[in-house]
């Protein structure tokens, strides 16, 4: 058997074959014994069937059958020798398999090209975290009320701020009756910045109780893109007008957010919390922008595969989380959609792995260790309990990833010295 290997792109390998037409026929034969001693055919005793009966029935498939072992085979003694890891499925080119003449063949697959990741180590990108403002600590404050606010109906008619719980009695849109259009299950903010102008003007002024027509321009750019740039005709019941009412920082809202002595106790914990939020927020953000200019400054191709792959399972999780009232997305809608992500995530990822190991960046077990008891302590679970069935359902594998991830990013934006842990 004659192999060699070539590299039409740096993503490419294409295999090709040669095998000579004595040992072709020499598996011919073979199998022929094979199918002769296993094969049974009314007035003819087990392993008795002429071997000329057998060649005349059935000689072309079991030439298919052993040109495609010689393919597999040949293939994988290949990716052997010549260290080919296929990220895609292979394909047979250019299959020559005349009888009497050499079987000769082409076997074409996509690998992730070798590539040499540099310019990291002189990287100057760092966090720039925010000086956080009294305001926003009163903002945060405001948020906690907000989400402990409580509803109270209110005897008058609608007016802006209010929030009214109502059902659709008829909705006809671009002249058609859409019996799709569910209630909402939550009571709708009047005025609020993600509502309808003229849904929330037109619901304005009227009371609980009251039946209201009204005409609702979508705008082009809608999120519920059926619906986007038409006209509605909304005929709605108002159930009930609610006011919300803020609590006052009292004893008892100061324990409800884990027993503070006051409310200067309350915000320190608040201005804490944001510190840390935003140190994150610039930590992600210099994550970014390290590895963005590392994909510029490092040029290498993406097979096509691994964009057919994410792209694929992008339409999977559309199809998954799609609302039953949308039409299903189109895998073309998606491909345009994730095909500049795709690119970027495996070129992210690769930059990431290839930094890692060229400066030996890889996870503690003390490091792995303390995150299964930060998932033990969140679930309420027994540490060595939930680290046993992490480990076999291959779960921590992915948390060494995502920790060797995370250490890798923090490398290239100042925050991590490898030589500081000792593995």
């Amino acid at each position: 058997m004659k192999t060699t290997v070539s590299e039409p792109e740096s993503w490419k390998r294409l295999v090709n074959v040669e095998i000579p037409e004595e040992d072709v026929r020499k598996a011919f034969d073979e199998k022929l014994k094979t199918y002769r001693h296993d094969m049974k055919l009314p007035g003819f005793r087990p392993g008795k069937v002429p071997e000329n009966l057998i060649r005349q029935r059935f000689g072309p498939s079991i030439r298919t059958e052993i040109i495609d072992e010689f393919i597999q085979n040949a293939f994988r003694e290949a990716c052997k020798e010549h260290t080919i890891v296929p990220v895609a499925a292979p394909r047979v080119v250019d299959l020559k398999s005349g009888e009497g003449e050499p079987l000769a063949f082409s076997v074409e697959t996509e690998v992730d090209p070798a590539i040499d990741i540099t310019g990291y180590q002189k990287l100057k990108i760092r966090p720039s975290p925010k000086k956080l403002k009294d305001n926003d600590v009163d903002a945060a404050l405001q948020n906690l009320r907000e989400r402990l606010a409580t509803f109270a109906d209110a005897d008058r008619p609608v007016k802006k701020g209010d929030y009214i719980k109502l059902e659709y009695v008829r909705v006809v849109i671009d002249g058609e009756d859409r019996k799709d259009i569910t209630n909402p299950t939550h009571p709708v903010e009047v005025g609020g910045e993600d509502g309808l102008k003229d849904f929330h003007k037109g619901i304005t002024g009227h009371a609980a109780g009251e039946t209201v027509a009204l005409t609702v321009k979508f705008p082009n750019n809608y999120s519920e893109g059926d619906v986007a740039g038409k006209t509605g005709e909304f005929t709605v019941k108002l159930l009930a007008v609610q006011e919300k009412i803020l609590p006052e920082i009292s004893e008892e809202f100061l324990k409800k957010l884990g027993g503070f002595a006051d409310e200067t106790a309350l915000r320190a914990k608040i201005r804490d919390d944001l510190e840390k939020e935003e140190s994150q927020r610039a930590k992600d953000e210099a994550h970014y922008k390290a590895i963005d200019a590392l994909i510029k400054e490092n040029d290498f191709e993406v097979p096509p595969a691994r964009i057919e792959q994410y792209i694929d399972y992008m339409y999977q999780e559309a199809l998954k989380y799609k609302r039953p009232e949308h039409a299903a997305p189109q895998r073309e809608e998606v491909a345009e959609r994730y095909r500049d992500a795709a690119v970027n995530s495996f070129k992210r990822q690769r930059i990431i792995d290839a930094v890692a190991e060229k400066e030996h960046i890889k996870p503690a077990q003390k490091e792995v260790d303390a995150e299964i008891a930060r998932i033990a302590e969140t679930y309420q679970q027994d540490f060595e309990t939930l680290k046993q069935a992490l480990r076999k359902n291959g779960t921590t594998l992915r948390i060494r990833d995502e920790i060797r991830e995370r250490k890798t990013l923090d490398y290239l934006i100042g925050e991590y010295t490898p030589a500081e842990v000792k593995e």
